[in-house]
């Protein structure tokens, strides 16, 4: 009711994600009380009640809901693999969300590279993560899936979420990790 978004564990009931989900509103409520200097949420999730397998709902289309995120993270960023009306799609080669390994690799390195859009400053800001996100990401959900997958990103875009470690970094692989590649 009225875009909220709800985590649904697997034992969830969908119909009933109000008593059987943890609502986002309420996550990011709890985490904004926290004293912490910085608080990332990051969500390899899906609000359309869709998944690989078809509707969550027996008998039932997509939901198709425009999820809010709610605000009021200070000093915080919110971070999901796709809008209201997507599928969070599943990278099977590297055994992770197709979100979740493009995040890695732009946290690694990939996002800060001057050839992918970043300043090669040896860090990885909100909006270099953004960028290659929507570049990368969404690039390889059209051309595997035929279908489109667009993280949304809030917070500050000069924000620092990881210090490059090792910029020669190839990226994950077919075992997964990019380990046979070293």
């Amino acid at each position: 009711r009225g875009g909220a978004g709800y985590l649904l564990p697997s034992d969830g009931d969908p119909g009933k994600a109000r008593l059987t989900g943890y609502g986002i509103d309420t996550l990011i409520a709890n985490l904004a009380k926290a004293r912490a200097r910085g608080i990332t949420v990051i969500l390899d999730t899906c609000f359309s009640g869709l998944s690989h397998g078809g509707a969550l709902l027996p008998a039932a289309s997509g939901i198709y809901l425009a999820a809010k995120l709610p605000g009021g993270l200070k000093n915080g960023a919110i971070l999901t693999a796709a809008d209201g009306s997507q599928i969070a799609s599943w990278d099977t080669t590297a055994g992770l969300g197709l979100f979740t390994r493009y995040l890695l690799e732009g946290l690694l390195g990939q996002a800060d590279r001057a050839e992918r859009g970043g300043d090669a400053d040896g860090r990885v800001s909100l909006g270099e993560i953004r960028g290659y996100l929507q570049g990368e990401m969404a690039y390889q959900a059209r051309r595997r899936f035929g279908r489109d997958q667009t993280p949304q990103i809030h917070g500050d875009p000069a924000r620092l979420l990881s210090r490059v470690l090792d910029p020669k970094f190839p990226g994950f692989g077919t075992d997964g990790f990019g380990l046979s590649k070293r």
